[in-house]
């Protein structure tokens, strides 16, 4: 090494540049290494295959290229002093020598992503696109679910987001080419508002898929599991024009026969959904310096699901106090197109302009039987079954109300003068997205600069229709679960009939209801970044440092409304009419004749289902029908908003000293956030406003060590940090009020805490890799992920006086809200396996196999103590 040196200094030096192809496709390779044989002198290709050492001794030397999946090549090149020698690498294997271009190309994308992941610094798994053939609806999940650590949330049978290492959506970080998108929604969503949209993510333009286990300083840390970064596909992969299609059907093969629904796709194809895509790849103009790429994607989806709920409030016995199903048919449309525009000026200077546009509604049909009683034993001695099956209310030993009947066991129960809620709903929901984006990148020799903007702008509007009866009591409902707890067995035991030709009189006019929810929520990302890269070559190994900046602005503006009326009929009395005797309401006018389903296949209780409809229509014809249920129901909410500015900056260094390589460096991230929401109170016409602004930062230090025992076999080791910042909603100083009317307490008070913090992880991985050739891996790793400032609900009464936080309003309410109280632990091994089968016969020679497995351990600690998560 010290000769080495000693040469660079009195020899003279000069430079080796050059790019990597494939020989057999004539594709630019990206992340080939390249050695100067005999020294520590190794760098990884670019996007393009592009490559260079400064400061290399004048003389012969001997380069060394090695690409997963093709063989590694020696060339020789003689540098002379000041002079840049240019050398072009062509690699190539067996495979190009006996089979055409046409088979190769699945082949590549799988052992480019292997390249990437073998080569990269830190924990990382890569997957080309390419891996599991066409996903499935274009839903971008349906290809993630199949990775090493990765659990999907899903909604009504659809895959709507991802959790990392046991951290939910919410808490981890999608990017499309590094970059953070906007997900503005509406509506219920079984996730956190800060969880990716992966749903509405169009597949077609993506290359591959990089999740990032450990963070580096270069990436955001706003991602307590880790980050999953979409890169998309450039002109600039492909040596030549290239264009794919998709056609095809959507089934639905669940559900038998035909089922009634409302019209929200584009099209009515019954069962079937329509799918199409089209991508097309291009460069062009003088020495082809320009690259287009494009895509548009269409699908068209309906799913059913059938759904039982049940409620155990009671952790000794776990006894359900709860016999609901829900019926839903739900429709989904995806569309989008996505174009990049790149110009190379020459070798060292390249720029670029993308833009997309995704359009994705969601239509859902659902009748709902919500059945429930009250939590609580009944005792005989103090209301007798023959007083209950009268009417009267059960009560418990210590004369409380009830709803248990006595001599429940593990599989059975029967729930007393239960609560029934016939529900029928309608909705749709309307997500568009748009993203405007900027690149341009400079290389010298040993540096590289790379800046990069972005606008990223989304809007989701929700407008759903609900109509609901009620009725109390008179009726006894058993849970059997004894031959398939997930399939249980409701049947009614005492009281008028409430399958088929109930008798709607039953249900109580004050409980009929229309509700509307209309909601609009405005959401956009603005980002700017800047990274530079230089590599030192004065010293015996090499040293590359890298450092940034990063500003991140998320606006969000959100509205919500949800008025309800009463149903009165004609006489403006709901229900019954004391001075006429009559209920003129007529719920069961709104029965459909026509919907007969009943769930798993019609093979649950059969019953009624009321149409929203009809209640529509009569809404529209006679208004006078209907009356609000409150004074402020038809006060549309005060419009909340909230914009939080993220200013980063970071450090890095980067030495490989022998088969060693280390990567370490930290990251500063300043958070502002400014809000607006309201106190909503029912008993007052109007709603007031607050603003507050709060700030914060922190430090995210990292290290990570690559050890490669040998070329196929290398152990890695990292140290890493990162927070996830709280809910947009929990952030906007909101308050709401509600009124017990039941006895039990004065009211509740519901309060946001904008004073939240990012809950933060300290990460410690261990994992070892071996490389298959022509294109596999397996690998193992286990992992601890520490988090502090874990997010809990508190709960305290609230005091009385001026200062307790609502001039003097409110004493003796409770009070719930949010703060950074808890801690958490997760531990993990994960083990993965992927292979492609070259060496098979004919035609299963392009099959590739691939096998995972997570397993987690979850610990938090709350005020109560330590429990599992």
């Amino acid at each position: 090494m010290l000769g080495f040196a000693l040469q660079a200094q009195t020899g003279g030096t000069g430079t080796i540049n050059g790019r990597v192809r494939n020989e057999g496709t004539g594709e630019f390779l990206e992340g080939a290494e390249v050695r100067i044989v005999g020294t520590e002198r190794v760098v990884t290709t670019q996007r393009d295959g592009s490559f260079a050492f400064a400061g290399v001794p004048v003389g012969r030397q001997q380069l060394r290229a090695f690409y997963t999946g093709l063989d590694v090549q020696e060339t020789a090149v003689v540098v002379t002093a000041g002079q840049t020698a240019v050398v072009p690498l062509a690699l190539n294997a067996a495979i190009y020598k006996l089979e055409t271009f046409s088979v190769a190309g699945q082949r590549e994308g799988n052992a480019a992503a292997i390249t990437r992941q073998r080569t990269a610094e830190n924990i990382k798994s890569v997957v080309s696109m390419d891996a599991y053939g066409n996903v499935a609806d274009g839903n971008i999940g349906n290809f993630l679910q199949n990775l090493t650590g990765v659990a999907v949330t899903k909604e009504a049978g659809d895959i709507v987001g991802i959790g990392l290492r046991g951290a939910p959506p919410e808490l981890n970080s999608v990017t499309l080419d590094g970059t953070r998108t906007a997900g503005a929604t509406t509506g219920f969503s079984p996730q956190g508002d800060r969880a990716p949209l992966i749903d509405q993510v169009p597949s077609e333009l993506i290359k591959e898929i990089e999740i990032t286990k450990g963070n580096t300083p270069d990436q955001s840390a706003d991602s307590l599991g880790g980050t999953v970064n979409l890169v998309t596909k450039s002109a600039f992969d492909f040596k030549q024009r290239v264009i794919t299609y998709r056609l095809g059907i959507n089934l639905n093969t669940y559900r038998d026969g035909n089922f009634l629904r409302d019209d929200h796709g584009w099209v009515d194809f019954g069962k079937y959904g329509p799918t199409a895509a089209l991508t097309y790849l291009d460069t062009f103009g003088a020495d082809r310096k320009w690259g287009v790429a494009l895509s548009s994607s269409f699908s068209q989806t309906i799913n059913t699901r059938d759904r039982v709920q049940m409620t155990r409030p009671n952790v000794d016995n776990l006894i359900s106090t709860r016999a609901r199903q829900l019926n839903d048919i739900d429709t989904r449309v995806r569309a989008g197109i996505a174009g990049k525009l790149e110009y190379r000026l020459d070798e060292t200077l390249r720029i670029g302009l993308n833009a997309s546009f995704n359009y994705y509604t969601f239509g859902g049909d659902r009748s709902d039987w919500d059945i429930t009683s009250t939590n609580g034993v009944a005792d005989y001695n103090r209301v007798s079954r023959a007083a209950i099956e009268a009417g009267s209310t059960p009560r418990n030993s210590a004369n409380a109300a009830a709803g248990i009947a006595p001599g429940f066991t593990a599989t059975y129960n029967e729930l007393l003068h239960a609560t029934i809620r016939n529900r029928t709903s309608s909705g749709k929901k309307l997500s568009q997205q748009s993203k405007f984006g900027l690149e341009a990148q400079k290389k010298w020799i040993d540096t590289l600069l790379v800046v990069k903007a972005s606008y990223n702008p989304s809007n989701s509007r929700q407008k759903s229709y609900l109509f609901e009866a009620r009725r109390t009591g008179g009726v006894g409902i058993g849970i059997d679960t004894s031959n398939d707890p997930t399939r249980p067995v409701y049947t009614q035991t005492y009281g008028a009939t409430i399958g088929p030709g109930s008798d709607f009189n039953n249900y109580s006019g004050s409980n009929t209801r229309r509700i509307l929810t209309d909601d609009y929520t405005f959401e956009d990302i603005t980002n700017a970044r800047a990274d530079l890269q230089h590599t030192f070559n004065r010293f015996t190994f090499p040293v590359t440092l890298k450092t940034g900046v990063d500003y991140r602005s998320q606006y969000r503006w959100y509205t919500v409304f949800g008025p309800n009326w009463n149903l009165v009929g004609a006489d403006g009395v709901a229900g019954l009419n004391p001075a006429t005797g009559r209920n003129d309401d007529n719920i069961g006018s709104f029965v459909n004749p026509n919907y007969r389903y009943t769930l798993f296949n019609n093979s649950m209780m059969r019953r009624d289902h009321l149409d929203y409809r009809i209640a529509e229509d009569l809404f529209r014809t006679n208004p006078s029908y209907w009356v609000p249920s409150s004074a402020t129901t038809l006060v549309r909410g005060v419009a909340r908003r909230i914009t939080e500015g993220v200013s980063s900056g970071y450090a890095q260094a980067t030495v490989t000293v022998g088969k060693l390589n280390v990567l370490g460096g930290a990251r500063l991230e300043h958070t502002a956030v400014k809000g607006t929401g309201s106190l909503s109170d029912p008993q007052a016409v109007t709603q007031s406003t607050t603003s507050v602004e709060s700030s914060y930062q922190a430090w995210y230090p990292s290290i990570h060590l690559k050890y490669n025992l040998s070329s196929d076999f290398l152990l890695r080791a990292s140290y890493s940090t990162s927070g996830a910042r709280p809910a947009i909603s929990a952030l906007v100083p909101d308050t709401s009020v509600s009124y017990i009317a039941d006895g039990r307490g004065l009211g509740r008070v519901t309060r946001s805490n904008p004073g939240l913090k990012p809950q933060n992880a300290q990460t410690y991985d261990f994992s070892a890799e071996y490389y298959i050739e022509p294109a596999g891996v397996v690998s193992a790793g286990v992992f601890r992920k520490d988090i502090t400032d874990f997010l809990y609900r508190t709960t305290s009464i609230i005091g009385d006086g001026s200062n307790n936080g609502f001039d003097g309003r409110y004493e003796g309410f409770e009070l719930t809200s949010t703060g950074n109280l808890g801690s958490a632990l997760v531990e993990g091994i994960e083990l993965n396996y992927s292979q492609q089968l070259r060496r098979l016969p004919k035609p299963f020679d392009g099959l590739s196999v691939f096998a995972n497995y997570t397993r987690l351990r979850t610990e938090g600690s709350y005020a109560e103590g330590v429990a599992e998560l």
